[in-house]
């Protein structure tokens, strides 16, 4: 959506050029509304970062002074729109598929049943969360991960992957499950035999049966306590922490926490939390990765799965 013509007087004569430098005072304003609005610190030398993605946009409505889009972005309804575009580019992360396989190795071999005899019951029920999703490659791979597992065990299962991230253009990319050759590049050909299906102009999209499987929601890492999401058997939040103050990257860590079921696994990125401690959550060691397993209540009779 272009600028509001009236709120940009001159707009016709701008023309797109070389933006100016970004005064230290400018890039305080902008980080301080980033981290009111996201809750994400940006650090000073971060600077180079964020005017080359204010620049992408700013190019493309024709706004060549750093002001004048700081106040657009916080003016009315075009405003938060704009924003909402914005966020998009500044805080949408590396990602790609298979990215930890150290994860994926951790919960299939030392958290889903890992014989015929282990599951106790005729159908296992599976709730997994990945927060700050992007644009669904991590959450498409533990969904992969997990249904191939349980398809070689031959046992009847419910699998529900929820899928949040702040970026609606990244939620929307994800729910289309369409990706290119050079994304799934990672992925062994009996997986993409499986799970994917190339399109007409030779991108691959996610099967429809495993794209059901995973819902994408918007979700404001700050609003975290009050998302309607209910207990996990799984919850993955990497790379996401790293962006935060301490103490928000505890606080975060503590909802995260609150929402496990009895015996659930949270698995958060290597380095991200030194020294945490919450009540009835334990470290559980894995090589290359930094999980948390809630512990069982005796009297729920829960064993991380819902049998």
């Amino acid at each position: 959506m272009k600028p509001n013509m009236e709120y940009l007087p001159g707009y016709e004569e701008l023309a797109v050029k070389r933006l100016p430098p970004m005064e230290p005072e400018q890039f305080q304003q902008w980080a301080g509304l980033l981290k009111k609005r996201t809750g994400m610190r940006l650090p000073d030398n971060r600077i180079s970062f964020l005017v080359t993605n204010l620049g992408m946009r700013m190019r493309e409505l024709g706004i060549n002074d750093f002001q004048t889009y700081f106040d657009y972005v916080q003016h009315g309804r075009e405003g938060a729109i704009e924003w909402d575009r914005l966020v998009h580019h500044l805080t949408v992360h590396e990602t790609r598929f298979l990215r930890q396989e150290s994860v994926l190795a951790l919960i299939c071999e030392k958290y889903l049943p890992t014989r015929p005899d282990e599951c106790t019951a005729s159908s296992v029920t599976i709730n997994v969360w990945s927060v700050g999703c992007s644009t669904g490659e991590e959450p498409y791979s533990i969904a992969m991960a997990i249904d191939d597992h349980m398809r070689r065990l031959n046992r009847q299962y419910y699998l529900g992957v929820t899928a949040s991230d702040i970026s609606r253009s990244a939620l929307a990319h994800g729910s289309k499950g369409i990706y290119t050759r050079q994304q799934i590049k990672a992925i062994e050909a009996k997986w993409l035999s499986n799970y994917f299906s190339v399109t007409e102009d030779d991108k691959f999209q996610v099967n429809e049966e495993l794209r059901k499987r995973v819902c994408f929601n918007h979700l404001n890492i700050l609003d975290i306590g009050a998302a309607p999401i209910g207990k996990m058997d799984i919850i993955v939040c990497q790379n996401l922490l790293i962006y935060f103050d301490k103490e928000q990257r505890i606080n975060i860590a503590n909802t995260l926490a609150d929402h496990l079921q009895p015996g659930g696994l949270l698995i958060l990125g290597v380095g991200e939390l030194l020294n945490w401690e919450y009540p009835d959550v334990t470290r559980f060691t894995y090589a290359n990765t930094l999980a948390f397993k809630r512990q069982q209540n005796i009297l729920d009779g829960h064993d991380g799965l819902d049998a």
